[in-house]
C-alpha cells in the first residue's frame, strides 16, 4: 500500500484527489499497486470541505505531510518558486519520492532539484509540468530515447491559443478574446504570465533539458507575448494562407541551440495550425523516428490529473527519472536569427510612401517577397503589409526603427516571424 500526501488543493489538486479516489481500483487492476491518499494540505483551511472522506486527514501545514514517516509519495501542486522548492527538497531529504506539476520551479531550479533527487536516491515525476494530459515528457525521455531531436515547435499554453483561436474564428479583438477566456475559466484574472509568453517559456526550458540535455537560463531566452496581435494581422495573415500561433521553438544545429518564444506565422494547412481553443500541440522533427505530432488538452484539473497519477505510479514502481548528460551547447542570439517576416505599417495614404519604405528596407538588406495595400483613404492612415524573404533579425530591427521614425508612419510597426515547418 503506497500512501500519498497532496500539498495544494487548487484546481489541479482537487482534480488529482478526485481522480485518485475514482480510479484507484482501475489503477490496482492495471499495475497491482494500491494507493491511499492519507493527508491533504492547503494553506486555506476552508478547502477542507473539498476532501470527500473523513478518513483522509486535512492540514494547513505542509510539514505534517513531509514529516509523516508513513507517506511514500509527496505531490506538490502549489506552484511558484517558494515555498514549493523548500517543500520538495525537504521531502527528498526524508527519502520520499516527489511528483510535481510546477513548471516555473523546474525551469529555474530543475538542475539543482534533479541533482539532489539523484544524490538521495529518490525519484521526481514531472509529466504534468508540460502540456497537461499529453504524455509528452515520457514520450521524449523513454519513447524517443534512441532518437535525435532536430527541432521542436510547440503550442504549450492553452490560454493564448484560445485567445488567438477566437480572434481568428470570430473576429474578436485581443481584449475581447481575453475577456471571454477569463469568463470561461481559460485565463486567470491576472493573465500576464500566459499572455506575455512566460508560461510557455518555462515549459520550453524543461523540454530543452529533455530533448537536448541543456538547462537554459530563462532570463536569457527571447520571449514575446501576443498582446500586440490585432484582427488586422489575423485577417492579412489568413489571406497569405498563414495562421498566427504563440510557439515555443527549439532548433539544434551542430553545437548551437536556438530557443525562443514568440507569435509565429505557420502555414494554414500545417497540423499545428489546426490546434484550436485551449488545446496544446507539439510538432517534433526527429531522427530516425521522423516527424511527430502530440496533441491534447494542456490544462485543467481533471485532464492534468491523468499525468500526475501516471507519475505517482512510475515513481512508486521506481521507474528511473530521466538522467540526461548535460550538453555543452552555445545558445543562439535572437539578433542572429535568419527567417522570413510578416511586417505591417500604418501609413498615410500619399504618393511615395511605399517607395520610401522599400528604399529603407533595401538599404538594410531586407528583401520584399510580396506586398498588400488594398485599402485607399487619401490623406488618412492605411495598412501596408509585406512578407519578406529570409533576412537577419538585427537587420530588420534596424530597418523598422528607421521606418517608424518617418513622419508618414504611425508606429510602432508590426512584425511577426514566419516558420516554414
Amino acid at each position: 500500500m503506497k500512501k500519498i500526501g497532496i500539498i495544494g488543493l487548487g484546481v489541479v489538486g482537487e482534480g488529482t484527489l478526485s481522480s485518485l479516489l475514482k480510479y484507484r481500483s482501475l489503477i490496482k487492476k492495471r499495475t497491482a499497486l494500491s494507493f491511499q491518499v492519507k493527508t491533504v494540505c492547503d494553506i486555506n483551511a476552508g478547502r477542507k470541505k473539498l476532501v470527500p472522506y473523513s478518513k483522509i486527514a486535512f492540514t494547513t501545514k505542509a510539514e505534517d505531510i513531509i514529516n509523516d514517516p508513513e507517506i511514500d509519495v509527496v505531490v506538490e501542486l502549489i506552484g511558484g518558486i517558494q515555498p514549493a522548492k523548500k517543500f520538495i527538497i525537504a521531502a527528498l531529504q526524508k527519502g520520499k519520492d516527489v511528483v510535481t506539476a510546477n513548471k516555473a520551479l523546474l525551469a529555474r531550479e530543475g538542475k539543482e532539484i534533479f541533482a539532489r533527487a539523484r544524490d538521495l536516491g529518490c525519484n521526481i515525476g514531472f509529466e504534468a509540468s508540460v502540456c497537461g494530459a499529453i504524455p509528452l515528457i515520457k514520450s521524449i525521455s523513454q519513447g524517443l530515447v534512441g532518437c535525435e531531436v532536430k527541432c521542436l515547435h510547440g503550442i504549450l499554453n492553452g490560454t493564448t491559443n484560445y485567445i488567438l483561436s477566437k480572434m481568428h474564428k470570430d473576429g474578436l479583438t485581443f481584449s475581447q478574446a481575453l475577456k471571454e477566456a477569463q469568463q470561461k475559466g481559460y485565463a486567470e484574472m491576472k493573465p500576464d504570465l500566459d499572455i506575455a509568453g512566460k508560461d510557455t517559456l518555462h515549459k520550453l526550458c524543461i523540454l530543452s533539458y529533455l530533448s537536448f540535455g541543456f538547462w537554459p537560463d530563462p532570463d536569457k531566452l527571447y520571449t514575446e507575448g501576443i498582446s500586440r496581435i490585432t484582427p488586422l494581422d489575423i485577417a492579412y495573415t489568413e489571406e497569405f494562407s498563414y495562421r498566427i500561433k504563440l510557439l515555443a521553438i527549439a532548433r539544434k544545429k551542430g553545437s548551437s541551440l536556438s530557443l525562443r518564444v514568440h507569435p509565429t506565422l505557420i502555414k494554414a494547412d500545417h497540423p499545428l495550425a489546426e490546434v484550436s481553443s485551449a488545446f496544446n500541440g507539439v510538432w517534433m522533427d526527429t531522427y530516425p523516428a521522423g516527424e511527430l505530432l502530440f496533441y491534447g488538452e494542456g490544462a485543467g484539473g481533471v485532464p492534468t490529473s491523468s499525468a500526475i497519477i501516471s507519475d505517482i505510479v512510475n515513481v512508486s514502481l521506481k521507474a528511473k527519472m530521466p538522467l540526461i548528460k548535460e550538453e555543452k551547447l552555445e545558445l543562439g542570439e535572437i539578433s542572429d536569427l535568419k527567417t522570413r517576416f510578416y511586417i505591417r505599417f500604418m501609413a498615410l495614404d500619399r504618393p511615395g510612401v511605399l517607395a520610401e519604405i522599400s528604399r529603407i528596407l533595401s538599404r538594410h538588406k531586407v528583401s520584399i517577397a510580396s506586398v498588400a495595400q488594398k485599402e485607399r483613404n487619401k490623406g488618412k492612415l492605411v495598412p501596408i503589409v509585406m512578407l519578406t524573404h529570409e533576412t537577419r533579425e538585427e537587420d530588420l530591427r534596424k530597418a523598422l526603427a528607421k521606418i517608424d521614425d518617418l513622419e508618414m508612419i504611425k508606429g510602432p510597426s508590426q512584425s511577426i516571424r514566419i516558420e516554414d515547418i
